[in-house]
């Protein structure tokens, strides 16, 4: 089977969706099919060899915007509208990532015409943003180029129930929505023996108790909260990319954007994981966190409460005492930590070991083929 993944950014390009698709087309690979991705050339750097299986046709667009903190970028019409009629005539089903995207509503248009199945992922769904004006357009574009979209999607995925209600309306009458959560892998993000987490932490220069963070530095991941929740006495781990700002107290240690086998290995070595975000499916980091054992500390929201309770983590509202008092109470307890760590590590090996995240997915692409 040829699937053609359209997407708005591609690995290099830092997130946790460009990880998820590079993951998806991998396994899927494995399993003997051939993936294109269509992508913007946004964040590709000339020294990148990272795509290794998978034929990622990078179109240049403008990407002015994601300096304010949206991300979309803006294709070369011509340049992607020829990505594509080069593309589908070889294509069994076109997979989609994300509902509001130019690139997105071209690539359905054009492969619906041409008969080709749609399957469509959406991982965020609406984002609430500070500036009014923001959230008013993007309710907009969800409602004119979100449903031109949907209409066009024979097979629709989610990764909660929150998006799909909002998706479900702007899709025709009968279309198929279904959650599948994103996939983590279980053998790289997974718990270490006591030894060998001794021997991380000196490694990483862990002396104190640690609180890891991983996510974009950008301000819906909450890191703000983090740092005005870490003791004096423990130290903020900070993972990610982007400008953390000005405000970070003097125990925080920003680690940048690390390669996977290197974050892995702060999973292990940490003691709380915290990341108090908004305007997300279900983040990538805490799926690693939970597959690892490490006790998470995540915000409090009806997404979030469709697969963790309080057996699995610490669920928090989002303001500065909340999630001091967790991550204290946290800290303050072994015991505890244990416990949500060893629950966290189960629920992941069940639920969302990529194995099964594949498999769904194939399924997905069977079903859009054969409606």
């Amino acid at each position: 089977m040829h699937i053609l993944f359209v997407t708005h950014y591609a690995l290099p390009h830092p997130g946790g969706i460009e990880f998820v698709i590079d993951q998806l087309g991998r396994r899927l690979s494995a399993r003997g099919c051939t993936v294109t991705i269509i992508a913007s050339r946004a964040g590709f750097r000339p020294d990148w060899t990272g795509d290794g299986p998978l034929t990622v046709l990078r179109v240049p667009a403008l990407n002015v915007l994601e300096r304010y903190g949206i991300p979309y970028p803006l294709f070369h019409p011509l340049r992607l509208a020829a990505a594509l009629r080069d593309t589908l005539p070889a294509v069994d089903v076109v997979h989609l990532h994300g509902l509001l995207y130019q690139s997105n509503a071209l690539a359905a248009w054009t492969a619906r015409r041409r008969g080709t199945p749609v399957v469509l992922t959406e991982h965020v769904g609406l984002v609430p943003y500070t500036n009014p004006i923001v959230t008013g357009a993007e309710r907009l574009a969800m409602a004119s180029v979100g449903r031109l979209v949907a209409r066009r999607c024979d097979r629709i995925a989610v990764l909660n129930r929150r998006i799909a209600e909002e998706v479900r309306p702007l899709a025709r009458p009968g279309t198929p929505v279904e959650v599948i959560g994103n996939g983590v892998d279980t053998a790289l993000f997974a718990p270490a023996p006591p030894a060998e987490r001794d021997r991380l932490r000196a490694k990483w220069g862990l002396n104190r108790p640690a609180v890891l963070f991983v996510g974009r530095l950008v301000p819906k991941k909450g890191l703000g909260l983090a740092a005005a929740g870490v003791p004096p006495e423990a130290d903020l781990i900070v993972c990610g990319q982007g400008n953390p700002g000005s405000d970070l107290p003097s125990n925080a240690r920003l680690m940048g954007q690390l390669p996977q086998a290197e974050l892995a290995e702060l999973y292990r070595a940490a003691d709380v994981f915290v990341l108090p975000s908004e305007g997300e499916g279900f983040p990538l980091a805490v799926q690693e966190a939970l597959a690892s054992g490490l006790p998470v500390i995540t915000s409090d929201n009806a997404a979030i409460r469709e697969t963790l309770g309080e057996d699995t983590a610490l669920l928090v509202e989002r303001e500065p005492g909340a999630v001091r008092a967790a991550i204290r109470a946290l800290l303050d307890d072994p015991a505890r930590r244990a416990a949500l760590g060893e629950a966290g590590r189960r629920l992941a090996v069940a639920a969302f070991d990529w194995d099964h995240t594949t498999a769904r997915y194939l399924d997905l692409y069977r079903a859009a083929r054969h409606s």
